[in-house]
């Protein structure tokens, strides 16, 4: 649209022409929806609100703003939509929190990129009282890369719905944290699917949704209660998450040997 370049005239009388979009809405028109350009969007509205507070008219910002909605909004729903996925019904907390798991695929994501698929662990401990801001769960995390090197740390957690965790540092409010949605969880089997919320973003290759990169709203794994490898329960684990229309292409292995925290415990 032409509204996306705007002619910006200054209270002195002088104008000049301003593509306030180019910073990062040709993006967003690329690709589809959901939180990722959200967040872009957001930077760039404040990005842009700096602009005017130099003596531009506001009038025509919100123009533009409203031509921006209706083309992101055209764009999106020509994608076909993610299906809700749900989470383990009637689960059981104290059984899931009660022994560690080690993740044996996982996707990539700012905080565990593929570089540390080495040794990934959670162990849970539920609280016997809440924290000050209310988080009923400790969580310990933990990874490595190949050279050793250790990452992860203490994190917090609370029950959000039935199979439905949020996370955070346990310094956040609970408002901040991320979701952790237990998607399929048999004890018996020693098994669980996890994933970071809702997938959100339909994957260009077609083979279903995946959630994002970033902090929240990103994430998935397969873990089993043992280091060791199952190769054909973790087929199966895919198989479940695929009739889920979750891109599992997303996932990748996890070495669970030679780990730093087994050799020096």
């Amino acid at each position: 649209s032409n509204l996306t370049k705007i002619c910006v005239t200054r209270l002195d009388g002088s104008s000049r022409r301003k593509d306030l979009w180019t910073l990062g809405i040709s993006q967003l028109l690329r690709r589809s929806k959901h939180k990722t350009e959200l967040y872009k969007f957001q930077r760039t509205y404040q990005d842009t609100m700096k602009v005017f507070t130099s003596g531009y008219h506001f009038a025509l910002f919100l123009i533009a703003s409203a031509s921006f909605s209706n083309q992101f909004n055209a764009a999106t729903a020509e994608e076909e939509p993610c299906a809700p996925v749900s989470t383990v019904t009637d689960f059981d907390v104290d059984s899931f929190v009660s022994k560690p798991w080690y993740a044996h695929q996982q996707a990539p994501t700012e905080y565990v990129p593929i570089e540390r698929n080495y040794c990934t662990r959670a162990k849970y401990n539920k609280r016997e009282s809440n924290t000050f801001l209310g988080y009923e769960i400790d969580v310990d995390n933990y990874t490595q890369d190949a050279e050793g090197n250790k990452y992860g740390g203490q994190l917090c957690a609370t029950i959000v719905g039935d199979g439905k965790l949020a996370v955070a540092p346990c310094f956040l409010p609970k408002f901040l944290a991320g979701p952790y949605w237990v998607l399929a969880y048999e004890e018996e089997r020693g098994f669980a699917l996890v994933s970071g919320g809702q997938p959100t973003f339909r994957s260009e290759n077609g083979m279903g949704c995946t959630t994002g990169k970033g902090v929240n709203d990103s994430g998935l794994w397969i873990f089993l209660r043992s280091r060791d490898r199952d190769e054909e329960l973790i087929d199966e684990i895919r198989a479940m998450a695929a009739d889920m229309d979750i891109d599992i292409s997303v996932m990748n292995d996890v070495d669970q040997t030679n780990c730093v925290e087994v050799l020096t415990e």
